[in-house]
């Protein structure tokens, strides 16, 4: 006869049970707490990937602790025992992968210290060649194990699995006391003082040609040039005349710190002069200055001045030929930005100038001085080429960049010579890489009649460079695009316009057009150009800017952008500080605004064209609240229209506004701006009741110290404003 079992009794209630899992929630949530002290600790994106794990993991912890409280039978209770279960192992994990994320990092410092006095014995002489590559070849597999590890942790943050030991620690005794060996880690090609990188296809090894240089230029190039400098007169000209710069050039002795701030420009007037002009003397002061530059290293890689010298350095090595310095860019320079790279840092991987210049900058290096490491050759190329992807795709997409036009000319040069180089360090490259044609057509397009583009975000009024729109005419045998050029190379010769000339045709008129990723409209007449910001105030260097107009009319650039602060103005690059100046706000702005009250540095304003002659942008964003904020501006032959459409359910109190650096004159509903014996009268219509029409000084100045006025159209309590400024 069978005994009836008696179901299993719990050894302790519902009560009791939800009181251990509550402890247990708690002890997880601590430790997220403690997670906390890790994230500056670590390379911002790490920093970033370990608070996303917090914010998740406490997220989920709240979930279950909500099923834990309303839990009223075993079967339930027994469902978020489970869970609880695995929100304890991921709060865990976070804990120990953050821990050992920052154990790593420094375990990177100490490798990075014992390569760099490893090169330091070398150059010194006090360790043999055989032991200072011993000690390269440990160094370089550490960095991969290094690099291993770190995406492993990284792998299992916000994961409810048990975080993996690290491996790398096994190793620092044999890279610290020199002795032994130490395995690569799989898939990894390691960096002496530096990082691993995943291990590329040879296709990516650039090989520049041997016989000549490679960098910017090559042997047919020059012999291109030379050609039509014997065939056209005013060529030859300016020809001798790059000669003698590159003579004066040489005859300047530089200290260090004076070689330094003067080294990239230097490099090309003696490049100029060896390469064209066989002058010794001008090689012989370049290798020089070259060998310095490198030998003193960089100030830190993470710093834009130092790409620009490690870009003017290898170019300048590839030209003379340098050699014996190896191995100084490679734990020196190199290998810091390796790390960069491996910690996707938004500077080398980001869509802005600084992905451009730090990539241009590591390729060309790579090309000029790792020909004797294929492996890492072809994984540094292939980060830089990847890298440097999301930054050309913004210069590229309509041609200009919502870093406005100062930082489009900044990274020009980085642009332009990785360009010029690629097609020598490749038969076809192993990366496509997106035209520059929209590029030439926003340096022709958006430019006045004065050939300066209007201002914007942290953009002082300069001229574009010709370095881009030079190297696509070549390529693409524009000759319109060559005539633009030619107009920068009379005002300013340069060697890599003069290398890269071909023999321009017809400047074509100006085109009125819309740049929608840049977030500005051109719009063009024989002698004026107005233009009408969009965009998006988000954006580095950033302006709070939605909606100014500019009016080039006469000779005159009618409408002021004050451009940035000055250098070294606390903070101007904090979020928390940036705007509290009066450069970049609203109120230094030609638009329309909420009384004494900046944008929203979240807005958005897209603009699109109307007609051949009109543009419009929505300013809802700019102004919140509002149901319609339309500003349309229409450039004729006679006048520019500025037309403002809003319409608010609560009365808001607005400022129009234009600032100057002309003398206004005030009339009723109108002003006269005054300036190189010049006038235009901005008249206004669709006034509402109440407001007040003044012209008081700016708080700022012109980047040249130009005093500016702003004309003010104050409107108290607006709830619809159909509102007209004609400038004629």
């Amino acid at each position: 006869m069978a005994v009836l079992q008696a179901p299993p009794a719990y050894a302790v209630t519902l009560s009791e049970q939800r009181a251990t899992l509550r402890q247990a929630s708690y002890a997880a949530a601590q430790n997220y707490v403690d997670s906390r002290a890790y994230i500056p600790l670590l390379a911002r994106p790490n920093g970033v990937a370990v608070k996303d794990a917090i914010a998740s993991g406490l997220a989920k912890i709240k979930t279950v602790g909500d099923a834990l409280t309303v839990a009223n039978t075993q079967a339930a209770m027994d469902a978020v025992a489970v869970r609880m279960k695995a929100e304890v192992i991921r709060a865990a994990t976070v804990k120990k992968s953050g821990q050992q994320l920052v154990e790593l990092k420094n375990l990177r410092s100490g490798h990075q210290k014992i390569a760099t006095a490893a090169l330091a014995d070398s150059l010194a002489g006090r360790i043999t060649s055989a032991a200072y590559q011993a000690i390269k070849t440990r160094a370089a597999a550490y960095s991969t194990q290094l690099s291993a590890d770190a995406v492993r942790q990284l792998g299992v943050l916000g994961q409810a699995v048990a975080a993996p030991a690290l491996i790398a620690p096994r190793y620092r005794t044999v890279l610290e006391q020199g002795s032994g060996s130490i395995p690569v880690a799989s898939g990894w090609v390691g960096f002496p003082g530096g990082c691993a990188l995943p291990a590329a296809s040879s296709a990516f090894r650039p090989m520049l040609p041997s016989d000549g240089p490679g960098v910017a230029t090559n042997r047919k190039i020059l012999l291109d040039s030379a050609a039509g400098i014997a065939a056209d007169t005013a060529t030859g000209a300016v020809h001798r005349q790059l000669l003698r710069a590159a003579v004066s050039e040489a005859s300047l002795p530089k200290s260090l710190a004076e070689l330094r701030t003067a080294y990239v420009v230097r490099t090309p007037r003696l490049g100029y002069g060896w390469l064209s002009g066989s002058d010794s003397n001008a090689r012989d002061v370049l290798t020089e200055d070259t060998q310095r530059i490198l030998l003193a290293g960089p100030e830190g890689m993470n710093t834009l001045a130092s790409s620009h010298l490690l870009l003017a350095a290898s170019s300048a090595a590839d030209w003379v030929k340098l050699k014996g310095l190896d191995e100084t860019v490679l734990i020196r320079w190199l290998g810091p930005q390796t790390c960069l790279l491996e910690d996707r840092e938004p500077w080398l991987k980001g869509p802005t100038n600084l992905a451009a210049i730090h990539n241009a900058a590591n390729f060309t290096a790579t090309a000029v001085f790792l020909k004797g490491s294929p492996a890492m050759a072809a994984a540094l190329a292939q980060e830089s080429l990847k890298s440097i992807q999301p930054a050309l795709q913004m210069i590229t997409a309509d041609g200009g960049t919502q870093e406005g036009p100062g930082y489009w000319t900044y990274q020009s040069r980085a642009i332009a010579v990785l360009y010029a180089t690629l097609p020598n360090a490749y038969p076809t490259p192993p990366v496509a890489m997106p035209s520059l044609e929209k590029v030439s057509d926003y340096a022709m397009n958006s430019t006045g009649p004065d050939g300066r583009p209007s201002a914007f975000a942290d953009a002082e009024p300069n001229e574009l460079s010709g370095l881009m729109p030079a190297w696509d005419a070549k390529v693409r045998g524009d000759a319109s695009v060559a005539a633009w050029v030619a107009g920068r190379f009379a005002q300013k010769p340069d060697a890599y316009l003069m290398w890269w000339r071909i023999a321009p045709g017809t400047l074509p008129s100006k085109t009125s057009t819309v740049y929608p990723q840049t977030g500005l409209a051109a719009l063009h007449i024989p002698a004026g150009t107005a233009t009408l910001k969009g965009g998006s105030n988000v954006l580095p260097h950033a302006h709070l800017d939605l909606g100014a107009v500019s009016f080039y009319r006469r000779g005159v650039q009618w409408s002021v952008d004050p451009g940035p602060m000055p250098s070294g103005a606390p903070g101007y690059y904090s979020a928390l500080q940036r705007f509290t100046y009066w450069n970049p706000g609203t109120s230094a702005h030609s638009t329309l605004a909420y009384t004494g009250v900046n944008q929203p540095t979240t807005a958005a304003a897209p603009v699109r064209r109307i007609s051949s002659s009109a543009a419009s942008v929505d300013l809802r964003q700019a102004l919140p609240g509002a149901s319609t904020a339309t500003r349309t501006v229409t450039h004729g032959s006679t006048s520019m229209i500025v037309k403002d459409v809003i319409r608010f359910s609560v009365a808001k109190n607005m400022t129009w506004q234009w600032v100057t650096d002309a003398t206004v004159s005030l009339g009723t509903d109108r002003a006269v701006l005054r300036r190189d014996g010049q006038a235009i009268t901005i008249r206004l219509t669709g006034v509402p009741a109440g407001s007040v029409l003044s012209a008081v000084p700016a708080p700022g100045t012109t980047t040249d110290g130009q005093a500016l006025t702003i004309l003010k159209l104050t409107m108290p309590k607006v709830t619809s404003l159909d509102l007209t400024a004609t400038a004629y």
